[in-house]
């Protein structure tokens, strides 16, 4: 497609959404369900989210978040998409495993994915790349990530991270990266949903998840994407070029050495985990786990 043609996410197509007057921005509103847990007080929901549990003892959640809506492909991480909401599932499925911990997202765009870590997780270091959304994510977060417990102490970072430039972690006074390089590096966890539709990006990315990954201790990425296929003149066919070109990348991850013995791995995960917020969830939503492991390091 070209550069400047707009495209539009589909969960736009079926969620709330309310312009903004004056803005070019819209804030949509998205049910979720969180399964009862210790750490939450389900007589406390209805207070503070106006909602409360449903007949199954899950909590059932409203939250607004700030995007735009069809945009050009340069800015597609303004816009909220399906494999955002797919990773968002999954984070509250393994919600435990992320007690204690800093959660690392890469590419975060509306941020999605960081609200929901930060429900969870000890810190959140939220990056993307581009004034607009930084201010975006930092906007989407700072609204909803005490939506469970209002009076925990802020949680959450919002910084550069820009994956094919020589300078990645430049930007602007508010946005670059200070004291959040400490927790990016001691990360154990880092995340990243619906990144895979540009093959320079996904040659960013990958040299950005070796940079991060490469070092003890051992570290695992979570990756949601959506199989997008098109039919081309040269294949003659229904192709999916993109995701193709992510897993040639992957591949050729797997066969990277270091000096320091990191081995890289990848599996899938079957997406038949339970589905918190509401959306078409598909076939071609797909999930991955890349980890590092160090089978020369004692520990």
């Amino acid at each position: 497609m070209e550069p400047t043609e707009k495209v539009l996410s589909d969960v736009h197509l079926t969620s709330q959404n309310t312009a903004v007057d004056g803005n070019t921005y819209t804030v949509s509103r998205l049910w979720f369900t969180l399964p009862p847990s210790k750490s939450i007080n389900v007589d406390d929901t209805e207070e503070i989210n106006g909602t409360g549990a449903d007949e199954d003892g899950d909590l059932m959640l409203r939250r607004k978040t700030t995007h735009w809506m069809e945009t050009e492909l340069k800015d597609v991480g303004k816009q909220l998409w399906h494999g955002s909401l797919l990773l968002a599932d999954y984070l509250i499925h393994v919600q435990e495993e992320l007690r204690n911990e800093t959660v690392v997202e890469l590419g975060a765009g509306t941020g999605l994915a960081s609200i929901v870590a930060s429900f969870f997780a000890k810190n959140v270091v939220c990056t993307d790349t581009g004034e607009d959304v930084l201010k975006l994510a930092d906007h989407n977060l700072d609204q909803n990530w005490n939506c469970l417990d209002p009076i925990k102490e802020k949680n959450f970072k919002v910084c550069q991270l820009d994956w094919v430039t020589e300078s990645p972690t430049s930007g602007t006074d508010k946005f670059t990266i200070k004291e959040e390089v400490s927790l990016i590096n001691k990360a154990r966890i880092f995340i990243a949903g619906d990144v895979v539709y540009d093959d320079k990006l996904t040659i960013g990315f990958f040299n950005t998840i070796y940079k991060l990954l490469m070092n003890f201790p051992a570290k695992s990425l979570y990756i949601s994407l959506e199989k997008r296929y098109i039919f081309t003149l040269e294949d003659k066919d229904v192709v999916a070029p993109a995701f193709d070109y992510f897993c040639e990348c992957l591949e050729a991850l797997m066969e990277t050495t270091s000096n320091n013995g990191v081995e890289f791995h990848y599996k899938e995960i079957p997406v038949d985990f339970p589905q918190y917020f509401t959306y078409n969830r598909t076939k071609e939503l797909i999930l991955y786990k890349i980890y590092t492991t160090f089978p020369n390091t004692s520990t």
